[in-house]
């Protein structure tokens, strides 16, 4: 069994090639440019571009199953090419959002929405792994590490902050199996831990202080668009912290009930990150 993972230049991508090349799997990892790809040896390299539908017959050929980040342009083009590869399970990282009461009303739940219905639509299998808070937006952080000191909105709001091997753990293990058909699965961490509980944890094992410096609503968008982040997303993401600042988000044991191990903690993912910090 041929399983592609398309993003495999982001960190959960490497993480999914990672766990597949570890469980012994046949492992195709694709990206916009493959020469970009850094993967372990063995692992065929693809390039592949969501929105550009010429790429994708080729990089789905002969593939059993397929890792996919959520990206709506392209995706129609995307289904009908894994239908025509014969392509049978799609996991999709999609977000937590889609999951919420308000999801109707939130930009980013309706981007990932747009492609968990077009890949239910599909006749192959599918499965939506919907994590909430990355471990990995912490690296958003970095040049403020370096002055000593964490900015952001609402630091004591509480998330389930994830590990990204622990949702790769999750892909791989579905891709292999199969199981989950038509399923979305709500992934967090062990628990739910604050923004400033995760700088002391970082200055913790980073071994010099780390002050807390709490940003406005509209700074924090401001920092996050100049990060990159699309239009809306910001204001969504913002909501969602504002209220678990009273009430944690939840977290779940879907990581354990998949995988048979515990969700790794923020310490494990910061221990293991020391060194982009530095």
């Amino acid at each position: 069994m041929t399983v592609l993972v398309t993003g495999a230049t982001g960190h959960v991508g490497r993480a999914v090639v990672g766990s597949l090349v570890a469980a012994g799997q046949d492992v195709r990892a694709s990206s916009r440019d493959a020469a970009k790809l850094d993967v372990p040896d063995g692992v065929a390299k693809v390039s592949a571009d969501l929105e550009d539908a010429s790429t994708l017959e080729p990089a789905l050929d002969g593939v059993s199953a397929a890792f996919l980040y959520t990206r709506p342009q392209g995706i129609g083009a995307f289904v009908k090419a894994a239908e025509a590869a014969g392509v049978r399970h799609v996991v999709l990282l999609s977000s937590a959002a889609t999951l919420e009461p308000d999801a109707a009303h939130s930009r980013i739940a309706l981007l990932h929405r747009a492609v968990e219905d077009a890949l239910a639509a599909g006749s192959f299998a599918s499965t939506a792994l919907n994590p909430g808070a990355f471990a990995t937006n912490t690296l958003g952080w970095r040049a403020d590490v370096a002055e000593g000191v964490v900015r952001t909105a609402y630091p004591d709001s509480w998330i389930g902050a994830i590990h990204e091997r622990d949702i790769a753990d999750v892909a791989a293990r579905i891709l292999i199996d199969g199981s989950h058909d038509g399923e979305s699965l709500a992934l967090t961490g062990p628990e739910p831990i604050s923004f400033r509980e995760q700088a002391e944890v970082l200055a913790d094992v980073l071994g010099r202080p780390l002050r807390v410096e709490e940003l406005t609503k509209e700074q924090a968008v401001e920092r996050m668009l100049a990060l990159g982040w699309p239009s809306g997303v910001p204001e969504s993401v913002l909501g969602a912290w504002a209220r678990t600042v009273q009430e944690p988000s939840p977290v779940t044991d879907v990581v354990r009930e998949v995988t048979g191990n515990a969700p790794r903690t923020f310490r494990q993912w910061a221990e293991e990150h020391r060194a982009d910090f530095s």
